[in-house]
């Protein structure tokens, strides 16, 4: 069975991450291509198995058509798109070819317009659109009012291609708090320095707090680092392809965003071993059991109280680390992400 990954770009993102990862581990037992309007940072992640290309996008029909010889050409059965262009030119496509069209969902598209929101109900009903996929059960909740058929509904986790571990290189002279993913206003990785302020007024035991990433807030992470005189305190490393040796030098890991789907990155965390602290948005609370593997928190003032915890507690960090493997291994390992979208393909042939 010939498949095809279709996201709108390779810019440094959740769903783009996660559509470059599908196509890598499909790739393995079938002939795979990764279609996409512009490159970016994620190529370095592409395996050499994927057809990897780029489509010219000039308006909606027209990019449709040339999607759809592309589609016969390579003779693509399965058609798997994220992000609301793929989405939408996906099922005009499959007007002019015989392909089974999936639509993954890994935002809750907050800001689209009303003619946009039209569009996902009207196609949504299309022959060929056979899965509408969500990341995580609060995501499938919050599309309620588009009335999407509910036969066509499900759930497919993200997943991590970071192999589960206890195997450390951390400091035994500073706790390191790590933070992977996007420096962008939504992250709030602001926050971070209000976090080591926070410290060491408490007077907590030494630490660093570690930030890998990159995005348009960057720069002003790093001034406002210089001008509180925290330098000290901080490792700013940018973007990264290789995060799992920073996980393995990370005590605990962070997150601050005021908004998420199912974050790879805390997921990679869990699977590092790490007790993760993160707000009550998305699937966070899929991804850590509250006071089990880490904590959910409702306020910045509950944020820095549990960092503070965990940061200066030995003892509750190894309870945590042992709880955010299991449960992460158990709900988004690789080998249960292949058997999820194999059952799904299987269903839709």
């Amino acid at each position: 069975m010939n498949v095809a990954v279709f996201i709108s770009s390779l810019s440094i993102g959740g769903a783009e991450k996660q559509a470059v990862l599908d196509a890598n581990l499909l790739s393995e037992s079938r002939n795979v291509f990764l279609f996409t309007f512009e490159n970016g940072p994620l190529q370095e992640l592409i395996s050499k198995k994927v057809n990897f290309i780029i489509l010219e996008k000039k308006g909606y029909l027209s990019t449709a058509k040339k999607l759809g010889v592309l589609i016969k050409e390579k003779n693509i059965e399965i058609l798997h798109a994220s992000l609301f262009a793929p989405m939408i030119i996906s099922c005009l496509a499959s007007r002019h070819c015989n392909v089974s069209v999936i639509w993954h969902f890994h935002s809750q598209e907050n800001d689209i317009p009303i003619k946009s929101k039209i569009a996902f109900r009207f196609f949504s009903r299309f022959r060929k659109l056979k899965k509408i996929l969500f990341v995580n059960h609060d995501l499938a909740k919050h599309f309620d009012y588009l009335n999407f058929p509910p036969k066509k509904l499900g759930i497919l986790y993200n997943h991590s291609e970071i192999e589960s571990s206890d195997e450390k290189q951390r400091t035994e002279t500073k706790v390191q708090i790590g933070y992977v993913g996007r420096v962008i206003n939504l992250k709030r990785v602001d926050y971070l320095i209000e976090l080591a302020e926070y410290l060491i007024k408490k007077k907590s035991v030494a630490f660093n707090i570690q930030i890998v990433g990159d995005g348009e807030t960057l720069q002003e992470i790093k001034k406002l680092v210089k001008d509180r005189f925290l330098s000290d305190f901080f490792l700013i490393h940018g973007f990264q392809t290789d995060v799992q040796a920073y996980y393995k030098n990370f005590n605990l890991f962070v997150n601050p965003s005021s908004e998420e789907c199912l974050s790879i990155a805390m997921i990679d965390a869990g699977m590092m071993s790490l007790p993760i602290v993160a707000f009550n948005v998305g699937g966070n609370n899929e991804i850590v059991v509250n006071e089990r593997s880490g904590f959910i928190v409702t306020s910045k003032e509950e944020f820095f109280e549990k960092i503070f915890l965990l940061t200066n507690n030995s003892g509750i960090r190894a309870a945590m680390s042992l709880h955010s493997k299991e449960h992460c291994q158990k709900k988004f390992s690789r080998e249960n992400h292949f058997k999820e979208i194999e059952k799904i393909y299987a269903e839709i042939k």
